[in-house]
């Protein structure tokens, strides 16, 4: 029962007694306090979504004095290709501190996958070619652009859970053409959604829609020079058509559970041109809806975060568009080309330093577990 069933009742009801109001008003009182998520923070993520308070968000961004933030997408997962051997065999920094799920193979194409999932519903991504990748000119195979790719991190996808495909990639190419700054005058807007799928081990099939990035030569694209192995500098998105859990099985406390601790994306990094970090941060800004802020402009490099939702409960993570200053940064970025550089994991625990490599080199050195932990931790 709530209050506009009361008043309807007590205007068509005949009993005017107050014994009766006193008996309805008693059965609100019950039924309000038989079902909080009506008036309290803890909603369901659908209700939570579409009907959050401006208290609650402000709960949730652990500030009273924070404005609601503007984003409108959430962070899905990060890819890491790895080679055959790597994918069979793990190797022992990844098994010793990381649960692994089964993924499955992809429809299509010659590859497969496993899942290091979350609790917050993202995941990272083993992404492994087992034979030959796709031609590029394959338009019906999105994930063809990873094939020139080197081995380490070099992608990641955004999703939205409340609107459809469609919708969210209207709306982002929308803000991508709208004042001024546009797309940061980069070349980028986005394609329509294709469909794609696995089968998993136990024989489901799941399915979801990838959208990717187009890219054309903008006024202030970059050097072809940085964009090693096709130009990857801006996420795509993938958004389920079964059923999320069947993708990634955040419900299941055994596969989010790790033994180093980790709990979510806590940052994902992107290396950028000294000369161009203003036109990255305008872009990132309009893709994932959010207004970005300086969190370093030291002499060894400037930096600037994006809060970005995570699919299911109230925490957040952040993209963060770094500029590559020193030797070592400039290095990785020539080599490797503008995109993805480090992935920041969440956890409970504390960390030495605020955050540490998983190595001293190769692509466990480019992944960190840190006390950047989602807001709601």
């Amino acid at each position: 029962m709530d209050a506009s069933t009361v008043q309807m009742f007590l205007r068509k009801s005949k009993y005017k007694h107050p014994s009766t109001i006193w008996f309805v008003c008693l059965s609100l009182l019950l039924s309000l306090q038989s079902n909080p998520t009506r008036t309290h923070c803890r909603a369901t993520k659908s209700d939570y979504k579409a009907t959050e308070a401006p208290h609650c968000r402000e709960l949730r961004n652990g500030y009273s004095d924070t404005p609601p933030k503007m984003t409108s997408t959430q962070i899905d997962h990060i890819v890491l290709l790895v080679s055959t051997p790597f994918f069979e065999n793990p190797p022992a920094w990844l098994t010793t501190n990381f649960t692994i799920t089964p993924g499955g193979c992809h429809n299509g194409q010659a590859s497969r996958n496993k899942l290091i999932i979350f609790t917050y519903g993202t995941y990272l991504e083993l992404f492994n070619w087992y034979d030959k990748p796709p031609p590029l000119n394959d338009e019906n195979l999105p994930m063809r652009f990873w094939g020139p790719k080197q081995e380490g991190l070099i992608d990641f996808a955004l999703t939205s859970t409340t609107v459809p495909a469609e919708e969210c990639i209207e709306t982002v190419n929308k803000r991508l053409t709208q004042g001024p700054e546009k797309d940061g005058d980069l070349g980028v807007k986005y394609q329509e959604p294709i469909a794609g799928s696995r089968k998993r081990a136990d024989g489901m099939e799941v399915k979801w829609k990838v959208t990717r990035p187009v890219f054309h030569d903008g006024e202030k694209t970059p050097s072809h020079d940085l964009f090693l192995g096709g130009r990857l500098d801006a996420p795509f998105f993938c958004h389920d058509v079964t059923q999320r859990t069947f993708r990634v099985a955040s419900d299941d406390m055994a596969k989010i559970t790790h033994p180093c601790g980790a709990t979510g994306i806590a940052s994902c990094e992107i290396f950028v041109p000294q000369d161009r970090l203003a036109k990255y941060v305008t872009l990132y800004s309009k893709i994932l809806g959010s207004k970005p802020e300086v969190t370093s402009d030291e002499a060894d490099g400037r930096s600037f975060s994006l809060d970005v939702d995570v699919p299911q409960g109230a925490g957040s993570s952040k993209v963060v568009v770094r500029e590559a200053r020193n030797e070592k940064e400039l290095k990785r970025m020539q080599e490797r080309g503008i995109g993805v550089s480090d992935l920041v994991l969440a956890t409970n625990g504390q960390v030495a330093d605020e955050k540490c490599s998983f190595g001293p080199q190769g692509i466990e050195s480019t992944i960190w577990l840190g006390n950047l932990a989602p807001s709601t931790l």
